[in-house]
């Protein structure tokens, strides 16, 4: 049976939307979705996407910051793009923020300057790879944030080894001057690391 923890990673159904309203007002997530589009510095023009936009808390955010700009959202839940596009939907009639569901591969005729993943890291099979399919969109010195607060079950070091894991998987993918921020939380920080593209990928 399919438990609410499990609908986190790609709602469906009532309980998935369950979820999405979760996420969308639960303090932490507000914190944290915030503080995470600061991290990138948007400039007024830039072209932002998000992967994994859920109830869509950080477009909004980032969208607010890119006035002659564009933010794209990919996601896998409908039930995510529905509740996601009644949140920002002056930015969507106004043609500042388009969403879709689907992958950063769909995207691949688009150019971004920032990207930004919350608390989706860990439900990647193959991190590296997604890594490297969004470096394909970005351009050359193009800022990509990843941001996980622990969830479930924690310790201590949960941040830190979140941090490393996403760190390493940055690095793999080729990004440079990888940086690790934190964000006081309850029941555990949040890290955001930070990595440039400083290569062509096109």
């Amino acid at each position: 049976m399919t438990t609410l923890y499990q609908q986190f990673g790609n709602p469906t159904g009532a309980l998935g939307a369950l979820a999405g309203t979760i996420m969308a007002h639960r303090p932490s997530n507000r914190q944290r979705n915030a503080w995470t589009v600061r991290q990138l510095d948007l400039r007024p023009d830039d072209h932002v996407l998000e992967i994994g936009y859920g109830p869509g808390l950080a477009v909004r955010d980032a969208a607010a910051l890119v006035p002659h700009g564009r933010v794209v959202g990919v996601e896998r839940s409908p039930v995510m793009l529905r509740q996601a596009r009644r949140r920002n939907r002056r930015a969507i009639a106004a043609g500042l923020v388009d969403l879709r569901v689907g992958d950063p591969a769909d995207l691949a005729d688009e150019t971004f300057q920032k990207a930004y993943a919350i608390n989706v890291f860990m439900f990647w099979p193959q991190p590296v790879d997604t890594l490297r399919r969004i470096a394909a969109l970005l351009t050359p010195g193009g800022r990509i944030a990843l941001t996980m607060q622990p969830r479930g079950t924690v310790t201590a070091d949960s941040t830190d080894r979140a941090a490393t894991a996403m760190s390493d998987a940055l690095a793999a993918a080729g990004y440079t001057g990888i940086e690790v921020r934190t964000l006081p939380l309850e029941p555990v920080p949040a890290a955001c690391v930070l990595g440039v593209l400083n290569r062509p990928t096109r």
